[in-house]
């Protein structure tokens, strides 16, 4: 399955909000969310999509501010997940601001999801107590640094 990652459009909108209900349920991001999002022109927010085959497959949003990235939300189908998806929208998102230090927040039970991250080179440096709802249930708050960012 070939997947490749491109910008978000507004047309995509629709297919990206699905994915967030699909993985997200009643902690899911509005639809104005991601309408703002894809057509943020200011180049401090970003949004990309993951697609197969003409469909919208996951995403990833962030933002980055004087060199450090801040992963929002990333997402993947489940029937998508463990084909390489998710490492190639965190690359791009990577790629696209060059930061100097990247920071997302994980469920504490999401162990995929971190072990995804920890291969990518980000380690856990906090937990947020319950962070989330819906359940309730804490963050791990993860940091990537790159090149030689001193800390």
């Amino acid at each position: 399955m070939k997947i490749s990652v491109r910008k978000m459009l507004p047309e995509d909108v629709n297919g990206v909000y699905e994915t967030e209900k699909s993985c997200f349920g009643a902690e899911a991001w509005s639809i104005n969310d991601f309408k703002e999002i894809a057509s943020d022109e200011s180049g401090i927010f970003a949004a990309l999509c993951a697609v197969s085959e003409g469909v919208i497959i996951g995403y990833i949003c962030g933002n980055c501010v004087m060199g450090e990235l801040e992963i929002g939300s990333v997402a993947v189908k489940k029937e998508f997940r463990r084909l390489g998806a998710a490492k190639a929208l965190i690359s791009a998102l990577e790629e696209m601001f060059s930061p100097e230090k990247a920071f997302l927040e994980v469920r504490e039970s999401n162990i995929a999801a971190q072990k995804l991250y920890e291969s990518l080179g980000f380690y856990k440096v906090y937990v947020r107590k319950d962070y989330y709802s819906s359940p309730v249930e804490d963050a791990i708050i993860m940091k990537k640094v790159y090149g030689s960012a001193p800390f």
